[in-house]
């Protein structure tokens, strides 16, 4: 994330000792008699609140929750509740900033919504 945030002390907001998954998504997350997590090819160290805004941006893109909807869902974990604003402002720009860069001139129809997702969260978060 160093590189997509607006000023480098902007990354220390998301150092953390927590274990992340990264990467949230519906394929990911099965649901049978117990829930499993599958796919951690991009797990990660760092505040324990980040995998719930990595949610807010699967939600979005899902097409059923804007944003301020998906934070009532993310605002369901602890460590969301108790996370600094400016460090939610400042992930949510910074992925905004990532999904322009993965998307490139032509994205694919689920790139442009990760990309529509999280510009949409950036933007609510900077009203």
């Amino acid at each position: 994330m160093h590189a997509y945030v607006a000023h480098p002390s902007h990354a220390e907001l998301f150092a953390g000792p927590a274990l992340l998954h990264t990467d949230l998504n519906n394929e990911n997350v099965i649901v049978d008699e117990q829930a499993l997590l599958v796919d951690w090819g991009w797990a990660t160290r760092g505040a324990p609140w980040l995998d719930a805004g990595y949610w807010v941006i699967w939600l979005v893109a899902a097409g059923e929750h804007p944003p301020e909807n998906a934070e009532q869902w993310a605002a369901r974990i602890p460590s969301w509740v108790t996370a600094p604003r400016h460090g939610i402002n400042a992930f949510a720009h910074a992925n905004a900033n990532m999904w322009e860069e993965i998307a490139g001139p032509e994205p694919d129809p689920w790139t442009q919504r990760t990309l529509d997702a999280a510009r949409r969260w950036a933007s609510h978060r900077a009203a």
